[in-house]
């Protein structure tokens, strides 16, 4: 009998099965979505399981584990959409200097020999989309799935926007850094 079968006829003993036979996998899979917190996957694992329990007469298949790992990666999603959603994203009127960050210059770097006036005026003329994307990734020092998930777009969305706005940004900035733009 199959795990999802015996879960149906004996819930108690089915989850003990479960656990038993798919449960070290599946936390690995928690802990890498997780990047290494175990108490951050202890959440999501026992979280994953409990919808598992809750859905398991929808389960129809013989991948009972990828099933499981699709429960994990959404409910992942999720939580990562619903961090982004409590983060404000930047607005047109952003005052640059009011945004928190972990450093006080993310550019710091292009700080150390430029005027930071400059590099944030700059920024201020990116189009909207470029510039809420560098101000999350920079200035809030975001992970590009975290951006992602604060503006609900595509990470390789996020990932274009970060190109393009650095790479007007240099064009920008070249007078300031003494250097001719790239072609």
């Amino acid at each position: 009998m199959d795990i999802a079968d015996h879960i149906r006829r004996d819930p108690e003993e089915g989850a003990r099965r479960l656990v038993s036979e798919l449960g070290p996998g599946l936390y690995g899979v928690a802990l890498r979505l997780v990047g290494d917190d175990r108490a951050a996957a202890d959440d999501l694992y026992m979280r994953a399981l409990e919808c598992a329990f809750a859905k398991i007469v929808q389960y129809r298949g013989d991948g009972l584990f990828l099933w499981l790992r699709a429960i994990l990666v959404n409910i992942r999603r999720m939580d990562l959409r619903r961090r982004g959603r409590d983060l404000p994203v930047p607005d047109d009127e952003t005052d640059l200097d009011s945004l928190p960050g972990e450093s006080p210059e993310p550019f710091s770097a292009l700080l150390a020999r430029s005027d930071a006036d400059a590099v944030r005026a700059a920024v201020a003329r990116l189009p909207l989309p470029y510039r809420r994307a560098v101000l999350l990734r920079y200035w809030r020092d975001l992970a590009v799935p975290e951006v992602a998930a604060a503006l609900a777009l595509p990470a390789n969305t996020v990932k274009t926007h970060l190109a393009r706005a650095r790479a007007l940004l240099r064009a920008d900035l070249a007078p300031i850094l003494g250097k001719e733009p790239p072609p």
